[in-house]
């Protein structure tokens, strides 16, 4: 005889029966959600809407640009992170760091922003600049901002101390003629920031942005505006290889990435931008096409500017390297000053640096971004398009 069966019907969800997974999953969505809420609920919203210029929240009553100029980059404030207080590696032990690492993080043909500080040489990859912009450094002791505008592919390195503090800089949002406009977000070392309190105790003042424009080199709305602030430019900046710069430099350092960037570095890249004809934004004034074109040039030529004497000079990097001897160098006299460009084989970079050894400002840069910025607010920038080597261009 059969037992009779049991009609168990549907079948219930317990713990034991593994809605405990259930409960554990829907436990988790309710803390992501919650950590998502934190930053809004505690006042820590991305400052900035991309659109609204107001919504940034800066202090524009000493704005020193028309305000027309100053654009949302679409993108909220600080919206890639600053790289800060980076460790640094000695470029020699890259081959090893490479070998251990992966993805590579500098190889030979890349492109990297380089510069002598007392004494002591130092490089920072373009791939990681891409994805920081900023990067608040310190180098043979002096405090420094890396500066980065891949829209005008413009690199800068300034002293960090402005206004009698030592600064940490951001990307504010915003651009100036397709130019990084940077801000303050804080004071590391500051003389006398300090308010009183009711009880007449000292305290720390609440710290008020100031806005940057790269290529202007001073502080352009905020509080340091309104003092007259500008960034110190430090010279013999270029962009050129790593191969180039490294045997220039054995005795090199170089900032380390950020492993959290790394993903974001392989999916950044400006390549298709620097081969097309348009801007991702406005910048005015431009040279007309047609005359660019006659010259030889591109809107988005790269461009070595240069310094003497108060006057800002610029010559074409492809001059340069359809000019170069055998050694891949260019000599050249400009105002009397004897200079020398050295064309490393690869991407178009240079090197342009005084015959006598003296320090040259140089500012690696796409042409519009010279015109629209550095030529249009200090006066027109005479662009050299050298003649065979020795020869003096006028």
């Amino acid at each position: 005889m059969n037992a009779p069966t049991t009609d168990r019907g549907s079948p219930t969800l317990t713990f034991r029966g593994g809605g405990w997974v259930i409960a554990l999953a829907a436990l988790l969505v309710l803390l992501v959600f919650a950590w998502s809420m934190l930053g809004p609920i505690m006042g820590r919203r991305p400052t900035g809407d991309g659109h609204n210029l107001a919504s940034y929240g800066y202090d524009l009553s000493t704005l020193l640009v028309p305000r027309e100029s100053l654009t949302p980059s679409g993108n909220p404030r600080g919206f890639l992170p600053s790289l800060d207080a980076p460790a640094h590696l000695r470029g020699a032990e890259m081959r090893v760091f490479n070998e251990n690492n992966r993805p590579k993080y500098v190889v030979s043909t890349d492109r990297v922003l380089g510069i002598v500080i007392n004494g002591q040489a130092h490089a920072w990859p373009l791939s990681m600049l891409n994805v920081h912009e900023v990067v608040n450094d310190t180098v043979a002791g002096l405090p420094v901002v890396a500066t980065y505008s891949p829209l005008c592919d413009t690199a800068m390195v300034f002293k960090r101390e402005v206004g009698g503090a030592v600064r940490v800089f951001e990307v504010s949002g915003l651009l100036v003629d397709s130019n990084l406009v940077l801000c303050d977000k804080s004071v590391e070392k500051a003389a006398g920031q300090v308010g009183t309190d009711a009880g007449g105790g000292s305290v720390p003042t609440a710290h008020v942005p100031s806005l940057f424009l790269q290529l202007e080199r001073r502080a352009v709305a905020g509080p340091l505006a309104a003092a007259g602030a500008g960034l110190e430019l430090l010279a013999g900046a270029c962009i050129t290889t790593w191969a180039d710069w490294l045997a220039l430099h054995p005795q090199t350092t170089v900032t380390l990435r950020d492993p959290q960037m790394i993903r974001r570095m392989k999916e950044i890249s400006y390549a298709r931008y620097f081969l097309s004809d348009g801007l991702e934004y406005p910048a005015e004034p431009m040279r007309p096409r047609e005359s660019l074109a006659a010259e030889g040039l591109r809107l988005k030529s790269p461009m070595i500017a240069f310094e003497l004497g108060g006057v800002w000079r610029a010559v074409s990097v492809e001059t340069l390297a359809s000019r170069c001897d055998a050694e891949r160098s260019v000599r050249w006299t400009v105002d009397g000053v004897p200079l020398i460009a050295h064309v490393p084989a690869g991407p178009a970079v240079a090197r342009v640096v005084r015959e006598d050894g003296q320090p040259l400002h140089t500012v690696p840069s796409l042409l519009f971004a010279l015109d629209a910025v550095l030529a249009a607010r200090e006066g027109p920038t005479a662009l050299e398009v050298i003649g065979p080597p020795q020869r003096v261009a006028e």
